[in-house]
Order: structure tokens, then C-alpha cells, then sequence
């Protein structure tokens, strides 16, 4: 979330409207969010551990959130040709940051009503 905030201000110092970046992150933190309360969750209550799926998809938007850093530094290493690309990688951003963060709240809101089971294994 720290990397989208930073973004924030490049987009807000690109004189775009400010909706466009608010738009994207709530678009991220709502398909995040979908995500999150759709995983099954495996949880111990008794040793407080948790199991998940394998999280490929929230490898690819990691991945995403560090092609939208890539299209800043080269956008901005290229001038003016590479302003198109410093345009887009704000959103790109904000869409990957507020997707993982949505699925983390759903993950974390759901943790406490899961059903028990034995995750601990002598």
C-alpha cells in the first residue's frame, strides 16, 4: 500500500484527476476483497495457524505491482517518450496494491469464524 501512496503523488503532480487513481484502487480492493472471502480457509484455532491455497494469483499481481515501478523508471529514464508509460503505471499500481490489500482484510475478517481444524500434527 506504501508503493501506491508514492504513486498517489506522481499521479496527483501529473495534473490528472484524482478519481482515476481512487477509481482503480477501489476497483483493486473490491476484487480483492471477492477474492479473499472466496478462498478456502483451513484454520487452528488452538495453535493460531492458518493454511491457504497456493496464492498463485496474488504472485502475479505482486508481479504487476512491480512492472508498474519498472514503467516508472523507464518512463521516466526515457523523457518525453516515455511520458504514455508514466501515465498509466499510478493506476496499474493502486489496481495491484488495493487487490492484495482486499484480499488480506477478507482473509482477516474471516480468520475468527472459520472452522477448527487440526492443523497441528505431533
Amino acid at each position: 500500500m506504501a508503493c501506491a501512496l508514492v504513486f498517489l503523488l506522481f499521479h496527483l503532480g501529473s495534473q490528472r484527476p484524482p478519481w482515476i487513481f481512487a477509481a482503480a484502487l477501489v476497483a483493486g480492493l473490491a476484487i480483492g476483497m471477492l477474492r479473499g472471502f472466496t478462498l478456502q480457509l483451513q484454520v487452528d484455532h488452538m495453535f493460531d495457524k492458518v493454511r491457504l491455497p497456493r496464492a498463485r494469483g496474488s504472485f502475479l499481481v505482486a508481479l504487476g505491482l512491480v512492472a508498474a515501478v519498472l514503467l516508472e523508471i523507464g518512463g521516466s529514464l526515457a523523457g518525453p517518450d516515455g511520458l504514455p508509460f508514466r501515465l498509466i503505471a499510478p493506476e496499474i499500481a493502486a489496481a495491484c496494491a488495493g487487490m492484495l490489500t482486499g484480499r488480506a482484510l477478507a482473509i482477516a475478517m474471516r480468520w475468527r469464524g472459520a472452522p477448527h481444524v487440526d492443523l497441528h500434527r505431533l
